[in-house]
């Protein structure tokens, strides 16, 4: 049986623009993009940084799964996360058509840490062919509200650990 790697090597800010090369300074308001490598499977998530004018150019990159807006920290500021909520759910939710294995995984993942956040919960599973289906509704929803099916790709639990792990990492505002 092949081992499906869980590890994705997303990294931190490089300091600079993905698109310019130029320096991204303490204070200056930034984008960061979680971009999908179809050239690399043993790495397909990778983390850019641009400058706003370098991602308003042309050398915007292809295969970005989500972006969101943040700031450069000062040097030693206390970390803070900077992806919000609603950017969290949006990525979850653009994600729910995607059946392409390093998808699932992540959505699945995704997942786990929304339901962490209690920004999800899951109110069932089911099971066809082999594959377990995890029903889940988002807070607040109105009962009987149709609830987002998520696929179980089984990670195990040194697995999900470290993915999540490093996913948090990425998403709660390591720079």
């Amino acid at each position: 049986m092949s081992r499906i790697s869980t590890t994705w090597d997303i990294g931190r800010s490089s300091g600079q623009c993905a698109a310019t090369g130029a320096p991204l300074h303490p204070g200056q308001h930034c984008i960061v993009a979680l971009v999908e490598r179809e050239e690399d499977p043993s790495s397909p998530l990778v983390r850019l940084d641009f400058s706003e004018q370098g991602w308003d150019s042309p050398q915007r990159p292809k295969g970005v799964i989500a972006f969101w807006r943040a700031q450069v920290p000062e040097p030693n500021a206390k970390r803070r996360g900077f992806v919000d909520d609603q950017t969290l759910l949006d990525l979850f939710d653009r994600l729910g058509t995607d059946d392409r294995p390093h998808r699932v995984r992540f959505r699945f993942v995704l997942m786990l840490l929304l339901v962490r956040k209690r920004l999800l919960r899951v109110v069932g599973t089911e099971s066809a062919g082999g594959v377990e289906t995890w029903m889940v509704l988002p807070r607040g929803s109105a009962e009987g509200e149709a609830s987002s099916p998520v696929v179980n790709p089984k990670l195990d639990e040194a697995s999900t650990r470290e993915v999540t792990e490093q996913l948090g990492e990425v998403l709660d505002g390591a720079w």
